[in-house]
C-alpha cells in the first residue's frame, strides 16, 4: 500500500525542501553505494555542517581525504541549488575533464531518481557532461585549461581537486570576475604533497 500525497502536502514539502537543502537531501535525495546499489542519501553531521556552509559563506575550500562523500554531498547541494532557484549557472572544474564530468554525472543521477512531484524544473537539454533545466538553471564540466570560464557569469563555481590544479593562482586570477557579482565558490582536493 502506497501513501498518496495531497496537493497541499505536495505544495508544503516543495516550499520545506526549496527553503532547507539538508531536509531536501536527507528525504529525497538517493545515491548509488558501490556495494548496496541506489540507497537514500543520509547525511552525516560533517555533511549536514558543510551544506550549513556552502549557504552561509561565499567561498569554501575543502581539504577532504578520499571516501568521505564530499564530492557527493556537493553535487547534492547543486541538485538543490539548480532544483530550487532560478537561472543558475554552475561550472565544475577539475584538472581533468572527466573528473568535472563525473560530478556533473553525479548531480544528473541524483535528479534522475527523485520523485516526480518534487522534480518542479526538467531537464530540457541533456549533454553529457552538462544539462539545462526548464528554470534557466544549467551545469556545465570543464578542464582547468587557461580560459576556462571566462566569459561566464557564475552563480556557483565547483572546482575538484583544486591542489592538484597547475597554476591555480593564474586560472583563479582569470575565474574570479566570473563570481564576482555574488557568485559562490567551492574548492575541494585531497592533499597536494
Amino acid at each position: 500500500m502506497s501513501y498518496k500525497l495531497t496537493k497541499k502536502e505536495i505544495t508544503k514539502e516543495v516550499v520545506r525542501c526549496g527553503k532547507d537543502p539538508i531536509y531536501f537531501i536527507n528525504n529525497y535525495c538517493k545515491i548509488s553505494h558501490p556495494m548496496k546499489g541506489l540507497i537514500p542519501f543520509k547525511l552525516y553531521d560533517y555533511q549536514e555542517e558543510l551544506i550549513k556552509d556552502f549557504n552561509d559563506y561565499r567561498f569554501n575550500v575543502i581539504l577532504k581525504a578520499r571516501q568521505l562523500g564530499i564530492s557527493t554531498i556537493t553535487a547534492g547541494y547543486v541538485v538543490w541549488l539548480m532544483m530550487f532557484h532560478r537561472d543558475k549557472n554552475v561550472l565544475v572544474m577539475a584538472t581533468k575533464f572527466s573528473t568535472a564530468g563525473n560530478l556533473v554525472k553525479k548531480v544528473k543521477a541524483i535528479m534522475k531518481h527523485l520523485p516526480n512531484w518534487i522534480q518542479i524544473s526538467k531537464v530540457i537539454v541533456d549533454n553529457r557532461t552538462s544539462f539545462e533545466l526548464s528554470n534557466g538553471s544549467q551545469i556545465k564540466a570543464s578542464s582547468t585549461s587557461g580560459d576556462a570560464g571566462r566569459s561566464e557569469a557564475l552563480s556557483l563555481l565547483v572546482i575538484d581537486e583544486a591542489a592538484h590544479v597547475d597554476g591555480l593562482d593564474e586560472l583563479w586570477t582569470g575565474l574570479y570576475p566570473t563570481i564576482s557579482t555574488g557568485g559562490r565558490c567551492i574548492a575541494l582536493s585531497t592533499p597536494n604533497g
